[in-house]
């Protein structure tokens, strides 16, 4: 459960104490202004109450607001304040900062504060809450979560309905809350959070982290605050909501980088580095955990599915198979769509990278190929979603001054169907964008190859890795040189 820091907190103090090593990276408790940030009690709660105010706001616009007839769905959801700011800029930043800056997010999060405020309120009055299975804290809930906001995305199109959106977002309080109310331990964002696997395979290089300069000052400190502190009711709270052990943190996944082991650590041994992406000293497991490879099944075809978008002539090719289905049974087209992307699609892919990892000499299960390609392509699909995410970022962003003036966007969207108005140019041309998507998809191959060889016990075989790695990002460039 998350909490104040004490009054002394012990960061604004000398920084760095005398007698620490030095971690890799660029500790930023060594600014005096970051220090004085991160050691305040209203870090990071004024925040997440000012994004609060912002998510029920947006909520409200959007309730009960739909389409109006004969106008073009994606041009309306320019066109509407709600469905642009949280469609169109929100989530294509949070892409971006997962894979630049870890969890960065989850430290300012509204539903955060919601969760913690009900899990709060729920000690207050005495409930019994419980701990969180194994199952739930691995992601089975998250990966089901996941699979259904995408299959509402393809099928009912909540991105493009204001309405829907407001559903949408009134869930996820909800679920914050609910969650909240039954389980302790920040349980919403190990166990419920719908992005929180996304945010967690794609933030694994992220260039924040928390880490410890010396595990030799940890073992000697005698207060151990950043391990039980700050117990201000009767259960045994921690400076970390999340219950991880912020002196042994060797992996970025989890650390949802909200600082209270930051305020609680009294050695001033923990730090909050600027590394390099990726950085070596990170432990990576050779097989990932089954729902993080599902997971990453899910989003591979999903970000597929993304790429083609942005180039009409080759998407018809791959919903081809959908829609002879929709056509045959009568479901509808876009609801078979999202089952294509999410399921036969996804499984398809995944056959053919192991029938190429095990061409190339890899003698493993099917299940162990799976999930050991999962977290090293899970870098090319980051990628892949980065250069999705550019493109939609500034060709949605011009339309926000229209939409500042015009919230609700009919008048706008009217115009534009009308021909009195011309829509706003993208920032960036899609040949520009294209490049820039190429340039990451080869960095994606370099970096997931070279994390697939640092997954492995020393002396194992990194080239048939190469041929599955290298086919997706291939796959994915052909995609993304198309949009020239």
């Amino acid at each position: 459960m998350s909490f104040s820091p004490p009054e002394s907190s012990p960061l604004p103090g000398a920084y760095p104490p005398a007698g620490c090593t030095r971690a890799a990276g660029f500790d930023l408790l060594r600014l005096r202004g970051v220090r004085r940030v991160v050691a305040s009690r209203f870090f990071p709660y004024v925040l997440q109450a000012l994004l609060l105010m912002a998510f029920v706001a947006i909520a409200a616009l959007a309730w009960d607001r739909w389409p109006p007839a004969g106008v073009n769905g994606k041009l309306f959801a320019k066109a509407n304040l709600a469905t642009l700011i949280v469609w169109g800029l929100w989530w294509p930043a949070m892409i971006w900062g997962a894979v630049l800056f870890g969890r960065a997010w989850c430290a300012v999060c509204p539903l955060e504060l919601v969760s913690n405020g009900a899990e709060r309120a729920a000690h207050a009055v005495g409930l019994p809450l419980r701990r969180l299975g194994r199952g739930l804290t691995g992601g089975v809930v998250v990966v089901g979560l996941y699979a259904a906001v995408q299959l509402c995305v393809a099928g009912a199109k909540i991105h493009r309905v204001p309405a829907y959106t407001a559903w949408f977002l009134i869930s996820l309080l909800a679920l914050a809350l609910v969650t909240s109310l039954v389980f302790r331990d920040r349980a919403f964002c190990r166990g419920f959070c719908p992005v929180g696997l996304l945010l967690g395979v794609y933030g694994r290089g992220g260039l924040l982290a928390v880490r410890a300069a010396s595990k030799a000052a940890c073992t000697a400190c005698r207060d151990r605050a950043c391990l039980v502190a700050g117990n201000r009711s009767a259960l045994d709270a921690r400076s970390c909501p999340s219950l991880l052990n912020p002196a042994r943190l060797d992996c970025s996944d989890a650390c949802l980088l909200c600082a209270q082991c930051l305020k609680s650590c009294g050695p001033h041994n923990l730090r909050l580095l600027v590394r390099r992406p990726f950085a070596a000293s990170d432990r990576r497991a050779p097989l990932a955990s089954w729902p993080v490879t599902l997971f990453v099944m899910l989003v591979s075809g999903f970000v597929t599915a993304e790429l083609f978008s942005e180039w009409p002539a080759a998407q018809k090719y791959f919903l081809a198979a959908p829609e002879w289905v929709a056509h045959r049974t009568g479901l509808p087209n876009t609801w078979m769509e999202g089952a294509w992307f999410l399921t036969a699609f996804p499984l398809a892919l995944w056959l053919v990278l192991a029938a190429l990892m095990r061409w190339a000499g890899a003698r493993r299960t099917l299940g162990e190929i799976w999930r050991g390609l999962a977290l090293p392509v899970a870098v090319i699909v980051s990628m892949g979603h980065m250069g999705k995410a550019l493109a939609k970022f500034v060709s949605w962003l011009p339309f926000l001054p229209g939409a500042v003036v015009d919230p609700q966007g009919i008048a706008t969207v009217h115009s534009l169907t009308a021909i009195t108005a011309r829509a706003p140019a993208p920032l960036l041309s899609l040949a520009t964008v294209s490049w820039l998507g190429l340039a990451l998809l080869f960095a994606g191959v370099v970096l997931a190859v070279r994390e697939y060889r640092l997954a492995q016990p020393p002396g194992s075989p990194v080239s048939p890795a190469i041929w599955p790695l290298g086919a997706l990002a291939l796959g994915f460039a052909a995609i993304v040189a198309g949009w020239h």
